[in-house]
């Protein structure tokens, strides 16, 4: 993480001035509307957070404090990402054009090779699960004096949703 590290990258792909909830003159349900609307104050939220984030990772000289601070930037800005595609992905549909980038709509579409490709990965993921959970038993005398313990969680975790998105792309596949 540089000192350069700026929160700016994380605002919305919106038009200059344009509000992302700013529906008027436009045929929305209730439903979008509502969704659109709960997804543009998290990013919001995201984005006081990173700022938050960004400010105590530049006052910290504490090591520790530091790395862990910026794990937690590199999350929140991956977080604010996703939520803005949520958005786009709504917005795309209200406004009947392309905002980019956003998240596609499940489509099944039929591919073997990727079919047997990602089974493979599932078993590589839930190896990698199972070695993870014995590493993370082997530190943990170090847990007083150490972050790998807690970095190990964060991978299971991370390894947890790796897994989650194999299974969805088995699902479509």
């Amino acid at each position: 993480m540089t000192e350069e590290m700026n929160v700016d990258m994380m605002q919305p792909h919106t038009e200059v001035g344009a509000d992302p909830t700013d529906l008027r003159g436009l045929a929305v349900g209730t439903f979008d509307a509502s969704i659109m609307e709960h997804l543009a104050h998290h990013i919001d939220g995201e984005r006081e957070l990173l700022t938050e984030y960004q400010a105590l990772w530049l006052h910290s000289d504490n090591p520790p404090v530091r790395y862990l601070l910026a794990r937690l930037l590199e999350d929140e800005q991956g977080h604010h990402r996703l939520l803005i595609e949520m958005l786009n992905q709504f917005r795309s549909g209200v406004y009947l054009a392309e905002k980019e980038p956003h998240v596609p709509w499940m489509t099944p579409k039929k591919d073997p090779e990727l079919a047997v490709a990602t089974r493979k990965l599932i078993r590589a993921e839930k190896k990698d699960l199972r070695e993870l959970r014995m590493l993370r038993r082997r530190l943990k005398f170090l847990r007083r004096h150490s972050l790998n313990g807690v970095l190990v969680d964060s991978l299971i975790l991370d390894t947890r949703k790796h897994l989650r998105y194999l299974r969805t792309i088995k699902r479509l596949v």
